[in-house]
């Protein structure tokens, strides 16, 4: 991700999370803490584009063993095509790569279609905290003999 493609990744999640957010949590969109998650230092982000337009992008930071998903959205105009699904199989390259045991995030109880998603991905459900949900997906060990 580069700095100008902030403004399309907010309006993509402004447009997927406004309601939801509202809806669980009773209070309006605030595009400053999208932003300083975005450009927090730990975090990593990643754009997909099609004839540079983003459709889609997440956003991820590794714990320790642990890399926590902070975001993942798609273009309410891409959903359903798959990107999602390609996302999350970049997400688990990533975690590899740095080793991690688990993947976790944290998803709006009222965000039916993202907990369905997300199940179909190996994640469960963990605790919930207020309106959220802890979702974990533990990955598959690697043997290094």
């Amino acid at each position: 991700m580069k700095r100008g493609d902030i403004p399309q990744v907010v309006t993509i999640s402004r447009d997927n999370m406004s309601k939801i957010i509202y809806d669980s949590w009773g209070v309006e969109w605030d595009d400053d803490d999208l932003l300083k998650m975005l450009r927090h230092n730990s975090t990593y982000n990643e754009v997909f584009e099609i004839e540079n337009k983003i459709i889609a992008y997440y956003s991820i930071e590794v714990r320790d063993s642990i890399l926590f998903i902070n975001s993942i959205q798609v273009d309410r105009g891409y959903k359903g095509m798959g990107y999602g699904s390609e996302m999350m199989k970049r997400i688990e390259e990533i975690a590899l790569i740095y080793n991690a045991e688990i993947i976790e995030l944290w998803v709006q109880i009222t965000n039916i279609t993202a907990r369905r998603f997300y199940n179909e991905k190996g994640f469960r459900m963990i605790s919930r905290q207020g309106n959220n949900y802890l979702m974990r997906k533990f990955l598959p060990t690697r043997n290094d003999d």
